[in-house]
């Protein structure tokens, strides 16, 4: 049991001695009718201390009715005339903590007002036993009061390295470990802990932020939780954050390409553009290890020696691009006997997609497609011939809902109405490097220049350029610098 859990599980206990201020049924069942009639606030009954007593009770443990009948002027009434006892003092605060800001949604005003009139209730108690509620309100009004407060009690566990039930606890809110208060408290730490947390560590806090219960809580501005924790942990700007930290965001948005899905419709929808491209970019760097990893481990097992001989010229082209950050997106595809391969290189580490191919003799084949905005290359493990186009992307690469495609409609969507020369070349990897000269010129047409030294190891770029042609630099261009997006 975790120390919060355990805590919960206290102030149930605690809770049920609060609740019960020795009502019984029938002054119960005078409430909730006072509270069923047309005025409550001019109801005669209300002249019972008692009975306003209740109101609150019952208001404090049925959302439902309290939703429904709570308003301004049935509180103001229930508070002026239940003459602020010790009980109904209690009564009140579980009204105040476990509903909170949310008292606002159901009437203009009334979270002020509930504040206001637990402070003047403890104001009237004459004495203080023990750090509850009482002892809060009058020594720690700053955590206690207004909708500020969660921020406060956040900012004083961050400060203090400590966790929140314990430092609740200090304060005198021990009792209150449920409710709207308490979990806009525990939101606000955890946004307060990303936003002073370094993306390329790990935090045993962020299994937390997984759980369904967590990410699918209701926060500010009509948003779930995880709306929140996923804008705050993609504002940070770093090119390669930690496993951890990667794997807690796609556990609760999944894969911020796959654009039309439920889960992208869910979340992704509702982040900030420049926040989802941040993180394709990091899954595009994990796809493109990935892929060259798989290629050189097939190499390997399979004493492929012409395709380890060729593999330094494809890494660094596939890296020289991204480092140049011209990768806009990715997207893996494999056969079955490649997927199986790749998932016993990767692990429990694999984070990404790879969609399936089926048919034909792509079992043993990875593709990955790269989306380099004005070009793109589609690159593949074997004997695939490097293809680089122009133009949009070809729809197969870019249609997430498409979970699985047989290999006719592969071959035929990567080239489907382009031009061979115009719109594609498709270039076979040989030992003659002539395959980087066309792949660069080709790309020098669709209107972009890649510096021939970045994407090519030196001995090959001293080979390279003493026997074939390659793009000249413009004289604008501009090399991007580190961490620039």
């Amino acid at each position: 049991m975790t120390t919060w859990d355990k805590l919960a599980v206290d102030a149930q206990a605690m809770s049920r001695r609060i609740d019960n201020p020795g009502l019984s049924v029938e002054t119960s069942q005078r409430a909730r009718a006072v509270l069923a009639s047309e005025h409550p606030e001019l109801h005669p009954e209300l002249d019972d201390r008692k009975i306003c007593r209740a109101i609150v009770t019952i208001w404090s443990g049925d959302r439902r009715l309290a939703e429904e009948t709570m308003r301004t002027p049935v509180l103001q009434t229930v508070c002026d005339n239940g003459s602020f006892t010790r009980l109904f003092t209690f009564a009140l605060a579980n009204v105040y903590f476990t509903y909170f800001d949310h008292l606002d949604d159901w009437d203009q005003g009334l979270f002020p007002m509930t504040a206001e009139r637990l402070q003047r209730a403890v104001s009237q108690q004459s004495t203080v036993h023990s750090r509850d509620v009482l002892f809060a309100v009058r020594e720690r009004p700053e955590v206690v009061i207004g909708k500020d407060a969660p921020g406060a009690i956040a900012r004083l566990a961050l400060e203090q390295d400590r966790d929140l039930p314990s430092v609740m606890r200090d304060a005198g809110l021990g009792d209150y470990a449920k409710g709207q208060y308490a979990e806009a408290a525990r939101q606000r730490l955890y946004l307060d802990r990303i936003a002073n947390a370094d993306p390329q560590q790990s935090y045993d806090w962020l299994s937390d932020l997984c759980q369904s219960d967590v990410a699918d809580a209701s926060a500010s501005g009509g948003r779930r939780f995880g709306h929140l924790v996923l804008e705050a942990m993609t504002d940070h700007r770093t090119d390669s954050p930690s496993r951890e930290w990667e794997s807690t965001i796609l556990k609760i948005g999944d894969d911020p390409r796959a654009r039309g899905t439920v889960n992208w419709n869910k979340w992704w929808a509702r982040i900030p553009p420049e926040n989802v491209q941040r993180v394709i970019a990091w899954l595009s760097g994990e796809d493109i290890r990935l892929f060259l990893e798989a290629v050189e481990v097939f190499g390997r097992k399979n004493h492929k020696s012409d395709l380890l001989r060729m593999f330094s010229d494809r890494e660094r082209f596939l890296k020289g691009l991204l480092e140049l950050k011209m990768v806009r997106e990715t997207r893996l595809f494999a056969g079955p006997s490649a997927r199986s391969a790749i998932r016993q290189i990767m692990g429990t580490d694999l984070r990404t997609s790879i969609t399936p191919i089926i048919g034909g003799n792509y079992s043993s084949t990875a593709v990955i497609f790269m989306n380099c905005g004005d070009f793109h290359i589609v690159e593949g493990s074997h004997n695939f011939k490097m293809r680089v186009l122009r133009g949009d992307p070809p729809e197969i690469m870019s249609d997430w809902k498409m979970t699985r495609i047989n290999n006719y409609s592969f071959q035929l969507g990567i080239e489907r109405d382009r031009r061979y020369g115009e719109d594609y070349v498709s270039l076979t990897h040989n030992v003659h490097k002539k395959w980087i000269s066309d792949a660069l010129l080709f790309i020098e047409r669709a209107g972009q220049y890649v510096p021939p030294e970045d994407v090519m190891t030196a001995e090959t770029y001293q080979n390279v350029s003493a026997t074939k042609p390659l793009p000249v630099r413009p004289k604008n261009w501009r090399r991007p610098s580190q961490g620039e997006e």
